[in-house]
């Protein structure tokens, strides 16, 4: 038995947000390399005064956003108030990395493990003018849109597919099996808003489900493309990639 179970610990979960624009994703990478997950690993650590690692419910990319990212963390120190130890880190993060809520929960919760699905909006921008103080939190789309096909077409995503189609060449995963429960498309303003709720993502997943949706918006494709696109399970019948910065991890969902 390792030292940190041979003696009392708790396990801290954590409810982070952050704006990923200026990181590298989520997940620890090569030294010198900055990520959300080795910031507050560092930060907590020197909370609690032993090393820290976070296990995260989502390996969020590059440039990728987070209003309810989960991650839990074992610690010795039995002794630090959970909103003490919230505060002490958060006074110690940089302005774009916060942390929401701090729980104690069983030794037996993982953030990765127990998730039963997630759910992510992305932000659409369309205007002929760029939005320059929201250029890290949407994609700028300068031509316009129909929403009610995009619409009409995401409502074609819901329910259990395989989704080879909608992933990326670098998917490393055989099953490609997912359950969508829920894929809205609504208009805020000048933007165009398309959240998908579902028991699991593959590698871009979501960015390739709002780039074929752009493309039916603008009128190159029908709503039938997206039955075209699961049944022969080719990315080339797909919209390109999205680009990261208008997707945002709205939270990550457990059982009760």
């Amino acid at each position: 038995m390792d030292e940190i179970t041979a003696t009392p610990r708790r396990n801290i979960r954590l409810i982070i947000a952050y704006d990923g624009g200026a990181y590298h994703g989520w997940q620890r990478q090569a030294s010198g390399i900055e990520t959300v997950q080795e910031v507050v690993e560092r930060v907590a650590g020197r909370v609690v005064r032993h090393p820290v690692t976070l296990h995260g419910a989502s390996r969020t990319d590059a440039g990728v956003h987070a209003e309810g990212q989960c991650a839990n963390f074992y610690t010795t120190s039995m002794t630090i108030p959970l909103e003490g130890m919230r505060r002490a880190i958060v006074s110690r993060l940089p302005d774009d990395i916060s942390i929401l809520s701090a729980h104690e929960v069983e030794n037996s919760f993982h953030a990765s493990r127990c998730a039963i699905g997630k759910t992510y909006r992305y932000r659409i921008f369309v205007a002929p003018t760029r939005p320059v103080s929201l250029a890290r939190q949407v994609y700028h789309f300068w031509r316009g849109l129909d929403p009610h096909r995009m619409k009409q077409a995401s409502a074609r995503l819901v329910g259990t597919h395989d989704f080879r189609g909608l992933t990326s060449s670098a998917e490393e995963r055989e099953n490609t099996v997912r359950t969508i429960h829920r894929c809205d498309v609504s208009e805020h303003g000048n933007e165009i808003h398309v959240v998908v709720q579902g028991d699991g993502f593959l590698y871009n997943m979501v960015r390739n489900i709002v780039g074929t949706l752009v493309e039916i918006g603008r009128g190159r494709w029908s709503c039938e493309q997206i039955d075209k696109i699961l049944s022969t399970r080719d990315r080339r019948n797909a919209g390109p990639t999205a680009p990261p910065q208008g997707l945002t991890l709205v939270c990550v969902h457990y059982e009760r």
